[in-house]
């Protein structure tokens, strides 16, 4: 299915169910990761992330993000996230989030290592079904240095337990890699 069908029918989809409740972009999370790396060569592996973000105002928030992965093959690697966003809310329980950020990215495996950087551009959708259900869909173009470009589609749902506090999963479908997220986001 096309990436930019599929982003139409998710925003279609979560419109009618939104009720009150308000979006808070300053917290903490952590996460599991589960990681399938590479097309022609499959490299599997997990990890953990640490991500935060903070609210400016109405409108404007920083976000960073730092993953550890241990991959097959003895392969270890590590990322870096820093960046900024902008967020329009078509109503209390709908935003539109734009990011622009900064990522470092290195493998290494036996003495050797690569790594690369660039810029990332995204856009999506957050959303509140009820109290208790948050959703978000979105698009992610990276363009690395020396290594190209990734896309990306990501998918998200989280449940609080309270005001503050929320399991999640989330899935990022990449042009190299995809990933599942399990984790715990803290919101104050």
């Amino acid at each position: 299915m096309n990436r930019t069908a599929l982003f139409g029918a998710l925003v279609a989809a979560f419109v009618p169910g939104v009720v009150l409740a308000d979006m808070n972009y300053t917290g903490v999370e952590i996460n599991y990761l589960d990681l399938d790396v590479g097309d022609t060569v499959s490299v599997n592996g997990d990890g953990f992330e640490f991500a935060g973000s903070w609210e400016l105002n109405d409108q404007f928030h920083l976000f960073g993000s730092w993953q550890d992965q241990s991959l097959d093959f003895d392969i270890d690697g590590r990322t870096l996230e820093l960046g900024g966003g902008w967020s329009h809310g078509f109503s209390d329980t709908l935003d539109f989030v734009g990011t622009l950020s900064y990522v470092d990215a290195e493998l290494e495996s036996g003495g050797l290592t690569a790594s690369d950087d660039g810029l990332a551009l995204g856009g999506g959708i957050r959303t509140r079904l009820g109290e208790s259900f948050e959703l978000d869909a979105g698009l992610k173009y990276v363009d690395f240095d020396e290594s190209g470009s990734d896309t990306g589609l990501h998918v998200g749902a989280r449940y609080y337990f309270n005001d503050s506090m929320a399991l999640g999963a989330s899935l990022d479908d990449n042009d190299n890699a995809d990933t599942l997220r399990l984790g715990f986001r803290w919101e104050f």
